[in-house]
Protein backbone atom coordinates (compact mmCIF):
# COMPACT_ATOMS: atom_id res chain seq x y z
CA UNK A 1 0.00 0.00 0.00
CA UNK A 2 1.30 3.45 -0.96
CA UNK A 3 0.36 6.55 0.56
CA UNK A 4 2.84 9.31 -1.77
CA UNK A 5 6.38 8.97 -2.03
CA UNK A 6 8.41 8.76 1.41
CA UNK A 7 6.20 8.56 3.47
CA UNK A 8 6.72 6.22 6.77
CA UNK A 9 3.07 3.93 7.03
CA UNK A 10 3.09 3.79 10.84
CA UNK A 11 2.10 0.47 11.76
CA UNK A 12 1.75 -0.56 8.36
CA UNK A 13 4.27 -3.64 7.46
CA UNK A 14 7.04 -1.40 5.24
CA UNK A 15 7.64 2.02 4.28
CA UNK A 16 6.80 2.03 0.09
CA UNK A 17 9.32 4.07 -2.05
CA UNK A 18 9.46 4.87 -5.71
CA UNK A 19 12.40 7.03 -7.11
CA UNK A 20 10.47 8.91 -10.03
CA UNK A 21 13.73 10.14 -12.12
CA UNK A 22 15.14 6.15 -12.08
CA UNK A 23 12.18 4.16 -12.08
CA UNK A 24 13.47 2.47 -8.54
CA UNK A 25 10.80 1.39 -6.78
CA UNK A 26 11.19 -0.87 -3.15
CA UNK A 27 10.03 -1.60 0.59
CA UNK A 28 12.01 -1.05 3.16
CA UNK A 29 11.20 -3.21 6.18
CA UNK A 30 9.51 -1.37 9.22
CA UNK A 31 12.97 -2.35 11.12
CA UNK A 32 14.56 0.26 9.05
CA UNK A 33 12.13 2.92 9.73
CA UNK A 34 13.16 5.99 11.87
CA UNK A 35 10.61 5.42 14.49
CA UNK A 36 11.70 5.99 18.21
CA UNK A 37 13.30 3.04 20.50
CA UNK A 38 10.53 1.13 21.83
CA UNK A 39 8.48 4.14 22.96
CA UNK A 40 6.04 2.93 25.65
CA UNK A 41 2.40 2.70 24.57
CA UNK A 42 0.89 2.36 28.18
CA UNK A 43 1.29 6.74 28.18
CA UNK A 44 4.01 6.44 31.05
CA UNK A 45 8.11 7.25 31.21
CA UNK A 46 10.41 4.35 31.99
CA UNK A 47 13.01 5.49 34.68
CA UNK A 48 15.50 5.90 32.14
CA UNK A 49 13.60 8.54 29.96
CA UNK A 50 12.89 10.48 33.04
CA UNK A 51 16.83 11.12 33.18
CA UNK A 52 17.56 11.45 29.30
CA UNK A 53 14.54 14.14 29.13
CA UNK A 54 15.92 16.20 31.86
CA UNK A 55 19.15 16.35 30.41
CA UNK A 56 17.60 17.14 26.92
CA UNK A 57 15.96 20.33 28.82
CA UNK A 58 19.53 21.46 30.23
CA UNK A 59 20.99 21.16 27.30
CA UNK A 60 18.44 23.67 25.34
CA UNK A 61 18.67 25.71 28.72
CA UNK A 62 22.58 25.48 29.27
CA UNK A 63 22.07 26.33 25.04
CA UNK A 64 19.45 29.27 24.64
CA UNK A 65 20.96 31.31 27.94
CA UNK A 66 25.11 30.85 26.61
CA UNK A 67 23.38 32.39 22.87
CA UNK A 68 20.43 35.11 25.00
CA UNK A 69 24.36 36.29 26.77
CA UNK A 70 25.91 37.37 23.58
CA UNK A 71 22.87 38.86 21.54
CA UNK A 72 22.81 42.27 23.37
CA UNK A 73 26.85 42.66 22.70
CA UNK A 74 26.61 41.88 19.19
CA UNK A 75 25.94 45.27 17.69
CA UNK A 76 28.12 47.27 20.22
CA UNK A 77 30.76 44.85 19.54
CA UNK A 78 30.54 45.44 15.83
CA UNK A 79 30.55 48.50 15.86
CA UNK A 80 33.76 48.37 18.19
CA UNK A 81 35.61 46.43 15.08
CA UNK A 82 34.40 49.22 12.83
CA UNK A 83 31.38 48.09 11.15
CA UNK A 84 28.78 49.55 9.67
CA UNK A 85 25.39 49.53 9.70
CA UNK A 86 25.01 47.11 6.80
CA UNK A 87 27.47 45.00 8.53
CA UNK A 88 25.76 44.75 11.90
CA UNK A 89 22.65 43.76 9.61
CA UNK A 90 24.19 40.79 7.60
CA UNK A 91 25.73 39.85 11.41
CA UNK A 92 22.76 39.05 12.74
CA UNK A 93 20.80 37.84 9.64
CA UNK A 94 23.85 35.24 8.84
CA UNK A 95 22.89 33.04 11.64
CA UNK A 96 18.87 32.87 11.16
CA UNK A 97 19.29 32.68 7.53
CA UNK A 98 22.44 29.54 7.59
CA UNK A 99 20.27 27.45 10.65
CA UNK A 100 17.47 27.44 7.97
CA UNK A 101 19.00 26.53 5.34
CA UNK A 102 20.51 23.30 7.28
CA UNK A 103 17.79 22.28 9.79
CA UNK A 104 16.25 20.35 7.35
CA UNK A 105 19.47 18.55 6.18
CA UNK A 106 20.63 17.77 10.26
CA UNK A 107 17.15 17.17 11.09
CA UNK A 108 16.25 14.22 8.19
CA UNK A 109 20.51 12.71 8.97
CA UNK A 110 18.93 12.56 12.39
CA UNK A 111 15.92 9.85 11.33
CA UNK A 112 19.61 7.74 10.02
CA UNK A 113 22.68 8.54 12.19
CA UNK A 114 22.73 9.09 15.46
CA UNK A 115 20.97 11.51 17.39
CA UNK A 116 23.38 12.06 20.68
CA UNK A 117 26.70 12.03 18.16
CA UNK A 118 25.18 15.28 15.91
CA UNK A 119 24.08 17.15 19.09
CA UNK A 120 27.63 16.18 20.68
CA UNK A 121 28.69 17.77 17.26
CA UNK A 122 27.25 21.06 17.34
CA UNK A 123 27.58 21.69 20.71
CA UNK A 124 31.52 21.10 20.61
CA UNK A 125 31.06 23.83 18.02
CA UNK A 126 29.39 26.11 19.96
CA UNK A 127 32.35 26.30 22.60
CA UNK A 128 34.82 27.12 19.92
CA UNK A 129 32.86 29.61 18.30
CA UNK A 130 32.38 31.42 21.61
CA UNK A 131 35.87 31.80 21.98
CA UNK A 132 36.56 32.41 18.33
CA UNK A 133 34.35 35.52 19.62
CA UNK A 134 36.50 37.07 21.83
CA UNK A 135 39.92 36.66 19.15
CA UNK A 136 37.60 38.29 15.98
CA UNK A 137 39.58 41.75 15.27
CA UNK A 138 37.41 42.36 11.94
CA UNK A 139 33.40 42.61 11.30
CA UNK A 140 33.96 40.05 8.82
CA UNK A 141 35.30 37.43 11.92
CA UNK A 142 31.99 38.09 13.38
CA UNK A 143 30.27 37.35 10.16
CA UNK A 144 31.63 34.07 10.01
CA UNK A 145 31.36 33.09 13.52
CA UNK A 146 27.43 33.77 13.40
CA UNK A 147 27.68 31.88 10.12
CA UNK A 148 29.22 28.50 11.06
CA UNK A 149 26.88 29.75 14.61
CA UNK A 150 24.20 29.06 12.45
CA UNK A 151 25.34 25.87 11.15
CA UNK A 152 26.08 24.46 14.60
CA UNK A 153 22.88 25.22 15.96
CA UNK A 154 20.82 23.08 13.47
CA UNK A 155 22.53 20.44 14.92
CA UNK A 156 21.36 20.78 18.53
CA UNK A 157 17.83 22.33 18.89
CA UNK A 158 15.38 20.37 16.21
CA UNK A 159 17.48 17.35 17.11
CA UNK A 160 17.04 17.81 20.81
CA UNK A 161 13.07 17.87 20.21
CA UNK A 162 13.04 15.13 17.71
CA UNK A 163 14.48 13.19 20.83
CA UNK A 164 12.23 14.06 22.94
CA UNK A 165 9.15 13.33 20.73
CA UNK A 166 11.13 9.90 20.05
CA UNK A 167 10.43 9.19 24.05
CA UNK A 168 6.96 11.21 24.41
CA UNK A 169 4.28 8.57 25.09
CA UNK A 170 1.23 8.74 23.12
CA UNK A 171 -1.24 11.09 24.56
CA UNK A 172 1.54 12.89 26.41
CA UNK A 173 3.58 14.70 23.25
CA UNK A 174 2.48 17.79 24.86
CA UNK A 175 3.68 17.69 28.31
CA UNK A 176 7.11 16.58 26.92
CA UNK A 177 7.66 19.29 24.52
CA UNK A 178 6.35 21.69 26.77
CA UNK A 179 8.98 20.99 29.38
CA UNK A 180 11.73 21.21 26.48
CA UNK A 181 9.97 24.64 25.14
CA UNK A 182 10.47 25.57 29.29
CA UNK A 183 14.31 25.42 28.97
CA UNK A 184 14.82 26.87 25.63
CA UNK A 185 12.43 29.79 26.34
CA UNK A 186 14.06 30.15 29.92
CA UNK A 187 17.19 30.25 28.41
CA UNK A 188 16.28 33.31 25.64
CA UNK A 189 14.30 34.84 29.02
CA UNK A 190 17.55 34.91 31.49
CA UNK A 191 20.19 35.44 29.04
CA UNK A 192 20.18 38.74 27.88
CA UNK A 193 20.38 40.22 31.40
CA UNK A 194 22.52 37.92 32.73
CA UNK A 195 24.99 38.26 30.26
CA UNK A 196 24.65 42.22 30.36
CA UNK A 197 25.63 41.82 33.96
CA UNK A 198 28.59 39.88 33.24
CA UNK A 199 29.76 42.56 30.91
CA UNK A 200 29.30 45.20 33.66
CA UNK A 201 31.00 43.57 36.09
CA UNK A 202 33.57 40.82 34.88
CA UNK A 203 34.64 42.70 31.45
CA UNK A 204 33.43 42.93 27.34
CA UNK A 205 34.39 39.44 27.08
CA UNK A 206 33.08 37.60 29.66
CA UNK A 207 29.67 36.65 28.08
CA UNK A 208 31.52 34.61 25.37
CA UNK A 209 33.63 33.12 27.89
CA UNK A 210 30.29 32.02 29.56
CA UNK A 211 28.45 30.71 26.68
CA UNK A 212 31.46 28.32 26.10
CA UNK A 213 31.49 26.97 29.87
CA UNK A 214 27.99 26.50 29.40
CA UNK A 215 27.62 25.07 26.19
CA UNK A 216 30.43 23.03 27.30
CA UNK A 217 27.52 21.92 30.24
CA UNK A 218 25.31 21.11 27.85
CA UNK A 219 27.63 18.35 26.16
CA UNK A 220 28.94 17.10 29.40
CA UNK A 221 24.78 16.71 30.18
CA UNK A 222 24.78 15.01 26.06
CA UNK A 223 27.25 12.31 26.55
CA UNK A 224 26.31 11.50 30.07
CA UNK A 225 22.94 11.24 30.19
CA UNK A 226 21.18 10.66 26.43
CA UNK A 227 21.83 7.34 25.47
CA UNK A 228 22.83 6.41 21.67
CA UNK A 229 19.59 5.06 19.50
CA UNK A 230 20.86 3.29 16.79
CA UNK A 231 21.16 3.99 13.39
CA UNK A 232 18.56 3.61 11.28
CA UNK A 233 20.31 4.15 7.42
CA UNK A 234 18.23 2.89 4.92
CA UNK A 235 20.08 0.47 2.34
CA UNK A 236 22.25 2.07 -0.21
CA UNK A 237 20.51 0.96 -3.29
CA UNK A 238 17.01 2.42 -1.10
CA UNK A 239 18.48 5.92 -0.68
CA UNK A 240 16.36 8.82 -1.85
CA UNK A 241 17.70 11.29 -4.00
CA UNK A 242 18.32 14.02 -1.21
CA UNK A 243 17.66 14.54 2.25
CA UNK A 244 16.11 18.06 1.03
CA UNK A 245 13.75 16.88 -1.58
CA UNK A 246 12.56 14.09 0.97
CA UNK A 247 11.68 16.89 3.57
CA UNK A 248 10.12 18.92 0.81
CA UNK A 249 7.91 15.92 0.40
CA UNK A 250 6.46 16.44 3.58
CA UNK A 251 4.90 19.53 2.69
CA UNK A 252 2.35 17.17 0.59
CA UNK A 253 0.91 15.88 4.02
CA UNK A 254 -2.14 18.55 4.91
CA UNK A 255 -1.60 18.43 8.92
CA UNK A 256 2.01 19.13 7.98
CA UNK A 257 1.12 22.51 5.42
CA UNK A 258 -1.18 23.20 8.28
CA UNK A 259 0.89 23.42 11.04
CA UNK A 260 4.05 24.95 8.87
CA UNK A 261 1.00 27.55 7.21
CA UNK A 262 0.70 28.64 11.43
CA UNK A 263 4.14 28.49 12.94
CA UNK A 264 5.40 30.44 9.53
CA UNK A 265 3.42 33.24 8.87
CA UNK A 266 2.98 34.04 12.44
CA UNK A 267 6.35 34.05 12.43
CA UNK A 268 6.82 37.19 10.22
CA UNK A 269 5.07 39.58 12.58
CA UNK A 270 6.80 38.20 15.44
CA UNK A 271 10.49 39.13 13.06
CA UNK A 272 8.80 42.29 12.30
CA UNK A 273 8.06 42.60 16.47
CA UNK A 274 12.24 41.73 17.55
CA UNK A 275 13.17 44.25 14.44
CA UNK A 276 11.06 47.09 15.74
CA UNK A 277 9.79 46.80 19.17
CA UNK A 278 13.35 48.37 20.54
CA UNK A 279 12.74 51.01 18.36
CA UNK A 280 9.43 52.05 18.78
CA UNK A 281 10.26 51.60 22.97
CA UNK A 282 13.35 53.99 22.84
CA UNK A 283 12.02 56.56 20.08
CA UNK A 284 7.99 56.75 21.03
CA UNK A 285 8.59 55.98 25.10
CA UNK A 286 12.22 57.04 25.48
CA UNK A 287 12.43 53.80 27.36
CA UNK A 288 16.24 53.21 28.04
CA UNK A 289 17.96 49.76 26.61
CA UNK A 290 17.78 47.84 29.82
CA UNK A 291 14.10 48.57 30.32
CA UNK A 292 13.91 47.21 26.56
CA UNK A 293 15.74 44.07 27.27
CA UNK A 294 13.66 43.45 30.56
CA UNK A 295 10.59 43.92 28.60
CA UNK A 296 11.87 41.31 25.91
CA UNK A 297 12.74 38.66 28.48
CA UNK A 298 9.49 39.39 30.15
CA UNK A 299 8.28 37.72 27.05
CA UNK A 300 10.05 35.17 26.78
CA UNK A 301 9.94 34.49 30.49
CA UNK A 302 5.91 34.10 30.36
CA UNK A 303 5.92 32.26 27.70
CA UNK A 304 8.71 29.40 29.78
CA UNK A 305 5.58 29.26 32.21
CA UNK A 306 2.78 28.93 30.30
CA UNK A 307 4.84 25.78 28.45
CA UNK A 308 4.34 22.74 31.12
CA UNK A 309 0.80 23.60 31.95
CA UNK A 310 -0.62 23.99 28.40
CA UNK A 311 1.64 21.24 27.75
CA UNK A 312 -0.46 19.17 29.62
CA UNK A 313 -3.74 20.69 28.53
CA UNK A 314 -2.38 19.89 24.91
CA UNK A 315 -2.69 16.21 25.86
CA UNK A 316 -6.20 16.28 27.57
CA UNK A 317 -7.76 19.07 25.00
CA UNK A 318 -7.94 19.09 21.22
CA UNK A 319 -4.50 20.44 20.27
CA UNK A 320 -5.51 21.77 17.05
CA UNK A 321 -8.09 24.23 19.19
CA UNK A 322 -5.12 25.38 21.43
CA UNK A 323 -2.58 26.08 18.65
CA UNK A 324 -5.24 28.21 17.10
CA UNK A 325 -6.36 29.88 20.05
CA UNK A 326 -2.32 30.65 21.05
CA UNK A 327 -1.58 32.10 17.40
CA UNK A 328 -5.17 34.72 17.27
CA UNK A 329 -4.02 36.35 20.22
CA UNK A 330 -0.31 37.47 18.27
CA UNK A 331 -2.35 39.78 15.64
CA UNK A 332 -4.01 41.00 18.57
CA UNK A 333 -0.89 42.33 20.13
CA UNK A 334 0.63 43.42 16.87
CA UNK A 335 -2.48 45.92 16.26
CA UNK A 336 -2.25 47.08 19.90
CA UNK A 337 1.39 47.25 20.22
CA UNK A 338 1.88 50.68 18.37
CA UNK A 339 -0.92 52.25 19.95
CA UNK A 340 0.49 52.15 23.31
CA UNK A 341 0.94 55.15 25.42
CA UNK A 342 3.00 54.51 28.54
CA UNK A 343 5.16 50.94 29.79
CA UNK A 344 2.36 50.34 31.57
CA UNK A 345 0.86 49.73 28.06
CA UNK A 346 3.71 47.96 26.44
CA UNK A 347 4.13 45.67 29.69
CA UNK A 348 0.65 44.69 28.95
CA UNK A 349 1.29 43.89 25.16
CA UNK A 350 4.37 41.93 26.12
CA UNK A 351 2.49 39.75 28.28
CA UNK A 352 -0.32 38.86 25.70
CA UNK A 353 2.22 38.16 23.10
CA UNK A 354 3.96 35.95 25.68
CA UNK A 355 0.77 34.44 26.57
CA UNK A 356 0.58 33.62 22.77
CA UNK A 357 3.79 31.60 22.78
CA UNK A 358 2.69 30.06 26.08
CA UNK A 359 -1.15 28.54 24.68
CA UNK A 360 0.51 27.55 20.94
CA UNK A 361 3.67 26.45 21.09
CA UNK A 362 3.22 23.45 23.33
CA UNK A 363 0.32 22.41 21.22
CA UNK A 364 1.77 22.90 18.09
CA UNK A 365 4.80 20.70 18.58
CA UNK A 366 2.73 18.07 19.81
CA UNK A 367 0.98 18.15 16.58
CA UNK A 368 4.39 17.89 15.07
CA UNK A 369 5.33 14.96 17.31
CA UNK A 370 2.64 13.06 16.26
CA UNK A 371 3.45 13.58 12.85
CA UNK A 372 6.80 12.77 13.42
CA UNK A 373 6.32 9.35 14.28
CA UNK A 374 4.95 8.35 11.23
CA UNK A 375 6.77 10.58 8.77
CA UNK A 376 10.28 10.79 10.50
CA UNK A 377 10.92 13.03 14.00
CA UNK A 378 13.74 14.74 12.85
CA UNK A 379 12.26 15.76 9.41
CA UNK A 380 9.53 17.13 10.66
CA UNK A 381 11.38 18.99 13.54
CA UNK A 382 14.15 19.98 11.22
CA UNK A 383 11.14 21.58 8.82
CA UNK A 384 9.16 23.38 11.36
CA UNK A 385 12.96 24.65 12.85
CA UNK A 386 13.79 26.04 8.89
CA UNK A 387 9.95 27.29 8.47
CA UNK A 388 10.31 29.06 11.86
CA UNK A 389 13.67 30.29 11.10
CA UNK A 390 13.35 31.92 7.39
CA UNK A 391 10.02 33.30 8.20
CA UNK A 392 11.30 34.97 11.30
CA UNK A 393 14.21 36.78 9.37
CA UNK A 394 11.72 37.59 6.22
CA UNK A 395 9.40 39.40 9.02
CA UNK A 396 12.73 41.18 10.28
CA UNK A 397 13.59 42.34 6.87
CA UNK A 398 10.38 42.93 5.66
CA UNK A 399 9.41 45.33 8.89
CA UNK A 400 12.47 47.05 8.69
CA UNK A 401 12.34 47.65 5.06
CA UNK A 402 8.86 48.75 4.81
CA UNK A 403 8.99 51.05 8.04
CA UNK A 404 10.01 54.13 6.02
CA UNK A 405 7.37 53.99 3.89
CA UNK A 406 4.20 53.15 5.50
CA UNK A 407 5.72 54.03 9.28
CA UNK A 408 5.03 51.51 12.70
CA UNK A 409 1.69 51.14 12.63
CA UNK A 410 1.07 50.16 9.62
CA UNK A 411 3.69 47.47 9.83
CA UNK A 412 2.30 46.01 12.59
CA UNK A 413 -1.07 46.10 11.50
CA UNK A 414 0.29 44.31 7.92
CA UNK A 415 1.73 41.70 9.93
CA UNK A 416 -1.49 41.09 11.97
CA UNK A 417 -2.86 40.84 8.89
CA UNK A 418 -0.45 37.84 7.69
CA UNK A 419 -1.06 35.90 10.98
CA UNK A 420 -4.75 36.10 10.24
CA UNK A 421 -4.00 34.35 6.68
CA UNK A 422 -1.98 31.81 8.62
CA UNK A 423 -4.58 31.08 10.95
CA UNK A 424 -7.00 30.81 8.43
CA UNK A 425 -5.12 28.31 6.12
CA UNK A 426 -4.35 26.36 9.33
CA UNK A 427 -8.16 26.01 9.55
CA UNK A 428 -8.72 24.22 6.55
CA UNK A 429 -5.47 22.00 6.46
CA UNK A 430 -6.14 20.84 10.06
CA UNK A 431 -9.27 20.65 9.79
CA UNK A 432 -9.83 16.74 9.90
CA UNK A 433 -6.78 16.42 12.00
CA UNK A 434 -6.75 13.63 14.99
CA UNK A 435 -4.23 12.81 17.15
CA UNK A 436 -3.07 9.16 16.03
CA UNK A 437 -2.90 8.15 19.32
CA UNK A 438 -6.58 8.35 19.23
CA UNK A 439 -6.91 6.73 15.49
CA UNK A 440 -8.51 3.06 15.69
CA UNK A 441 -5.24 0.77 15.05
CA UNK A 442 -7.24 -0.80 12.24
CA UNK A 443 -7.67 2.09 10.20
CA UNK A 444 -5.48 3.68 7.25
Amino acid sequence: MERGDGEWLGQEPGFHWRNRGKGQRGVVPLSAAPKSRSTPLNGSFRGEDYRTLGALVMAMLSMATGVGFIIPLLPVYAETLGATGAWIGLIFAANPFVRGMMMMTFGSLADYRSKKMLMSIGLVGYIFISLGFVLASQPYHLLLLRTMQGVFSAMVSPIARAYAGDISPPSREGEVMGKINFGFFCGFATGPIIGGLFADVFGFHAPFYAMAVLSATAFVCIRLFVPEQPSRMRPKEMAPPSVIMRSVELLRVEVIRGVMALRGLVEVGRGALTALLPLFAYLTLGLSSSEVGIMIALRALISALMQRPFGRLADRYNRKWLALLGFSLAPVGFVLLPLSQNVVHLVLVSVLLGMSNGISVPATFAIAVDQGRRLGMGRVMGLEAMVQSFFLALGSTLGGAALDFVGMTRVFQGAAGVCLLGIALSLWWLRAYRPIAQVPANLN
